[in-house]
């Protein structure tokens, strides 16, 4: 019995397993288990003669039957590992002993603190809120904690402006539960940070966080929630954000306008896309636009610097980022049908080479040691003349000037085009125009024309 007791011990799993870990244990000792049973059935042959008459199973029949049962069971478990999703260790075990210990002013500072980490936080961050007593009132007192922590015009003060989005967004996940209490308490708050927003994005976004989450649209204004939203437009959240302030397709309709009138067109492409509305406005219409304002953007900027290489510089960098942009736009929303993308895609190509050549013709050359003349005999005296002149930088005007049919001079760096207002500039550039005060928007797909007088006013009636 001793000896029996021994190996069953030794065949118990230990009490440190999990338990996923003891069920693969069992598993893998079916095949030792089972050739124990063969054994035993093996030493039951001699006495079959004293067992039922019905009893006639052969060893092939209970094998066949405990390799079903062993398929069956690896295969469910199998199916229960991949369900199984063990938590990772925290990485910031700080914000959970915050959050336990309701020390709203406490995770405030450390998250501001930490502003810099918060992509490696936020991650963790609905979790640990939501192990609090109370999470809305913890963000409440992180956010009132750290409100006037730095002055509104400063680093500090962006970076607690971005950690209490962060902190009202992992809110929304939570759906906490709401007081008029604390709805009072962040009303407070609200009207205290609507003061400060004047025309700074960032502090927008926080305040509209602060309206969904305390459901505050009916305290303000609806012009001025709208104002926020244009405000706050090319953020990421806008268009998520306007869909929980409730606001419908004909006020959406308002800003895509307003957008369009002030050349925010890949902010209204994102409208139009998210709120359904590709029917009353075109979305492959204001792409064009978007860069042939770009192309125009970009040559004012040449003409602006007098065709300089810096302003060159600076107009390729703009106009790639436009290109960019536009091109990640046609991919996310499938448009590729509607565009010759690999003809944006050679333009993107054709900036970068240019780009690249001229910063190769910038770098200076290493200087060539000039000849030394003969010694020349001037009277009694021998003196030896070195011409240590440079060439000059630019052609001699006595020799001509190498002007082409608009009126620039062409690029004094050999195998460098000058792109903006040069005919061989790539995909046809022309000459830089007079400054446009406002920006164009496409109205037709055979040509570009004029900005339409848009109707009706930004704000329904």
């Amino acid at each position: 019995m001793a000896a029996g007791g021994t190996n069953q011990s030794k065949s118990r799993a230990p009490p440190t397993m999990t338990a996923p870990e003891s069920i693969s244990l069992a598993i893998n000792q079916i095949d030792e288990k089972k050739q124990k049973l063969k054994q035993a059935f093996d030493d039951l042959q001699p006495h079959c003669s004293l067992l039922s008459p019905s009893f006639n199973l052969s060893w092939s029949d209970i094998d066949s039957r405990f390799s079903s049962l062993q398929s069956s069971l690896s295969d469910r478990f199998r199916l229960l590992q991949s369900d199984i999703t063990e938590p990772p260790p925290l990485l910031w075990p700080e914000l959970r002993t915050f959050c336990d210990n309701m020390d709203g002013k406490g995770l405030g500072k450390f998250m501001v603190d930490n502003s810099n980490k918060r992509l490696s936080i936020e991650p963790e961050l609905a979790q640990a809120i939501r192990s609090s007593s109370s999470p809305a009132a913890l963000v409440l007192d992180a956010i009132q904690g750290s409100y006037r922590c730095s002055p509104p015009s400063s680093a500090r003060a962006l970076d607690a402006r971005r950690t209490f989005v962060l902190l009202l967004e992992a809110l929304i996940e939570i759906k906490p539960s709401l007081t008029n209490e604390l709805r009072e308490r962040a009303r407070t708050l609200a009207s205290d940070w609507r003061l400060n927003i004047c025309n700074k994005s960032s502090e927008a976004l926080g305040f509209l966080h602060l309206v969904v989450v305390f459901e505050l649209v009916s305290v303000f204004k609806m012009e001025e929630i709208l104002d926020y939203v244009f405000l706050i437009s090319k953020c990421r959240q806008a268009t998520t954000l306007s869909k929980m302030l409730g606001l419908d397709k004909t006020i959406v309709a308002g800003i895509v306008q307003k957008l369009l009138h002030t050349g925010r067109l890949l902010a209204a492409v994102t409208f139009i896309y998210e709120f359904e509305m590709t029917d009353r406005f075109r979305p492959v219409n204001v792409l064009k636009t978007s860069l042939y304002n770009s192309r125009e953007a970009a040559k004012r900027v040449c003409a602006e610097g007098g065709n300089s290489l810096k302003a060159q510089n600076e107009a390729t960098d703009k106009e790639l980022s436009a290109l960019r942009l536009v091109i990640r736009v046609i991919k996310e929303r499938n448009l590729e049908i509607e565009f010759f993308e690999e003809d944006l895609e050679e333009s993107v190509q054709e900036l970068e080479n240019l780009r690249a050549q001229r910063r190769q013709a910038a770098k200076p050359a290493s200087p060539a040691i000039p000849p030394k003349r003969p010694r020349v005999a001037t009277g009694n005296n021998l003196t030896t003349r070195t011409h240590n002149q440079q060439p000059p930088l630019l052609p001699d005007p006595r020799h001509g000037l190498q002007v082409n049919p608009f009126g620039f001079v062409n690029s004094t760096v050999p195998g460098v085009n000058v792109p903006y207002g040069n005919q061989l500039a790539p995909y046809g550039s022309v000459p830089a125009p007079a400054i446009v005060a406002r920006p164009v928007y496409y109205q037709q797909q055979t040509g570009y024309g004029l900005r339409p007088q848009y109707q009706p006013p930004y704000y329904p009636q």
